[in-house]
């Protein structure tokens, strides 16, 4: 077993103790063994990493690019072997042990379309109060109306899923697999950053009342 391939075994041996099932881990140490032949001529350094990864995340099918975003982003301090960021994002559990499973539509009107067609309409307090701040801040009604359509669209991914920030996380990189270019990607980037505290502070009362 080369070094590379020890590394991908210690990652899912963590997962596992975690929680991970060997389903879960077996999915992941496929996506990974694919990640390691594209850094095959890769130094161990961030840049390489940071390099090789967008071009092997946009190589996998659509509705496997989110699994493709967790792995890279997990692996990422096994790659550099840095011990410390391992346990520091051990102890804020900062690793996943269920592989994500969030629709992909080829559109975002074909995502918000799904939406419409399921009538989905099931929107926590935060949105409401985050867009009356956007009214209050000065927004415009068209500026409002984009952040309302992203945000639902963010919500309706999370739905099925508990309320953690890891599942926010990856409804986010859902998401931008609809979106056609890095401007968008960007903007989406910033508002989803931005409305993050309102979704924690104010979530569906069921789900604070389940809260510890």
């Amino acid at each position: 077993m080369s070094h590379r391939e020890a590394m991908v075994d210690a990652y899912l041996k963590l997962i596992g103790r975690l929680g991970a099932t060997e389903r879960v881990r077996e999915a992941r140490r496929a996506m990974l063994l694919r990640l390691l032949a594209s850094l095959a001529d890769a130094k161990r350094t961030a840049e390489d990493y940071h390099a090789r990864v967008d071009a092997f995340v946009s190589g996998c099918p659509p509705e496997d690019r989110v699994l493709a975003i967790t792995c890279v982003r997990e692996f990422y301090y096994f790659w550099l072997d840095d011990m410390k960021k391992m346990v520091e994002m051990t102890a804020r559990a900062g690793f996943s042990t269920e592989n994500p499973s969030f629709p992909w539509h080829e559109t975002m009107d074909a995502l918000l379309d799904a939406m419409q067609v399921a009538a989905f309409d099931r929107f926590p307090p935060s949105l409401a109060l985050y867009l009356g701040k956007s009214f209050e801040d000065g927004a415009d009604e068209d500026d409002i109306q984009q952040r309302e359509r992203l945000l639902k669209a963010l919500l309706y991914l999370l739905d099925p899923h508990p309320p953690t920030s890891k599942h926010y996380r990856m409804a986010v990189d859902a998401l931008l697999q609809h979106l056609p270019d890095a401007a968008a990607r960007q903007r989406l980037l910033a508002l989803v950053r931005e409305y993050f505290g309102y979704w924690q502070s104010f979530p569906f009362s069921h789900h604070r009342k389940s809260s510890p």
